[in-house]
């Protein structure tokens, strides 16, 4: 083979990131990341791709052909806050860099395609594209090594350290099924090798009093007295946001998304269909029934374009702005009266509330009451920070203590009752009246 020219072979390049410096190759469109520079991993894996690069180039029939340089463990893994940027496929790269892939690289390829796979109609990414980055955050102790050697046991090392760091067991087991997902979805596009994600399944999950894993605590039906007294210290539309679902037992995400145009007035009683839904891509249809309490609140928010949200934090802070300048106790001044708001503010108030600013008006309106409470007493009892779900907990359980189990299922849309036993509590009175005649 003829003498090499100078930069004919792909260079080792530095590449800084999160105060670190790591070794880089970009070969035909392509990143390889390579570990810490200077350290010995990143040479030994230097060499590795280069000798296979000089493989596929080498004319067929060559005899003695050297083997490819088997890639070592990583000494020195990149921290969890080292996130290389996702690579492009290489186009012509023949099976001997393919077999090479490391963890890191397979899990970001992984990460473009959850991307843009996992995304609402509406574009806005769902909760599976934030667990497969908790899974390749779990992954970086063993970035640098090759995919193909991930199996069972180094995933029960994870588990188990996810554990160690006090994480709940729920969200243990999470993290595992995530990884699990990932290596599933490496397989089908012929990523690692074959059988891989089978292997995987055999680690089992964390079980209930079995594990230091610590339990989440139990959602619990937020008390009404607690609901009617946040109400006062919530804007107008929140406060009818929490009222609306507290009748319907509603989700949160169902709320904050409802529009005119979503809702059935033909009969007594409306049927809303919400066009996304926790269970919309498994083609299950979801029907909320409003009855005529909930319907004299949603009135008023009816009357505007179908394709409009019914509860917008703009119309919500402008209905602020205005109550207070009614409290306003001197006059505008004339350089006030021109003012205008600017073009280009930042954090402006959208259209929509979603889930997680609907969650933070409400523990806004509770900090609130508590300080106002604590300033006129000391000792004052105060109230709980409650999250809206605990709204659809309370709904349940009132439809089951009056109307039974069945009739729960039906208006929480669980094609389970199973289901619905984690949203409805039991009927301990039931239950006393009946040991009461039979014990």
């Amino acid at each position: 083979m003829g003498r090499t020219k100078l930069h004919d072979l792909p260079q080792m390049r530095q590449y800084a990131k999160g105060g670190h410096l790591y070794a880089r190759v970009r070969f035909e469109g392509q990143d390889f990341f390579l570990g810490r520079w200077g350290s010995k991993e990143a040479r030994t894996a230097y060499d590795r791709l280069v000798s296979n690069i000089l493989l596929r180039r080498r004319p067929s029939g060559t005899p003695n052909a050297p083997p490819p340089i088997a890639a070592p463990e990583a000494t020195h893994p990149a921290p969890a806050t080292i996130e290389p940027p996702a690579a492009p496929t290489v186009v012509g790269v023949g099976p001997e860099l393919l077999d090479d892939l490391t963890i890191a690289e397979v899990g970001d390829r992984y990460l473009e395609h959850c991307r843009n796979y996992y995304r609402s109609p509406t574009g806005k990414r769902t909760s599976s594209f934030d667990n497969a980055v908790q899974a390749i955050t779990a992954l970086r102790p063993f970035d640098m090594l090759p995919a193909n050697g991930f199996g069972p046991k180094k995933l029960c090392h994870i588990r188990d350290a996810e554990a160690a760091k006090k994480r709940s067991r729920v969200g243990c087991n999470k993290i595992v099924k995530a990884v699990r997902r990932l290596f599933k979805w490496a397989e089908s596009q012929e990523l690692v090798r074959a059988g891989l994600s089978h292997a995987l399944e055999t680690v089992d999950p964390l079980k209930i009093g079995r594990t230091d894993a610590p339990e989440l605590p139990p959602i619990e039906p937020v008390d009404d007295a607690v609901v009617d007294a946040t109400l006062p210290y919530l804007s107008e539309i929140v406060a009818d946001m929490v009222r609306l679902q507290r009748l319907t037992g509603a989700r949160p995400g169902e709320i904050c998304g409802l529009r005119p145009a979503d809702i059935d007035r033909s009969e007594d009683v409306w049927a809303w269909k919400p066009k996304q839904h926790k269970t919309a891509w498994r083609g299950r249809a979801r029907v909320i029934m409003i009855g005529p309490r909930a319907q004299a609140i949603l009135k008023r928010y009816l009357l505007r374009e179908d394709s409009a949200y019914c509860f917008s934090p703009a119309e919500s802070e402008k209905q602020r702005s205005r109550q207070r300048r009614l409290n306003r106790q001197s006059p505008l001044t004339p350089s006030q009266r021109a003012r205008k708001p600017k073009k280009n503010g930042q954090r402006r108030p959208g259209d929509q509330y979603d889930s997680a600013s609907y969650r933070r008006a409400i523990s806004r309106g509770v900090h609130a009451r508590n300080a106002e409470r604590l300033k006129e007493d000391p000792q004052a009892v105060m109230i709980e920070d409650w999250a809206p779900n605990r709204l659809r907990h309370a709904a349940a359980t009132e439809v089951r203590k009056k109307f039974g189990l069945e009739a729960a299922q039906v208006v929480l849309g669980h094609s389970s009752a199973d289901i619905t036993q984690v949203y409805a509590e039991r009927d301990q009175e039931l239950a006393a009246k009946v040991i009461k005649q039979i014990g």
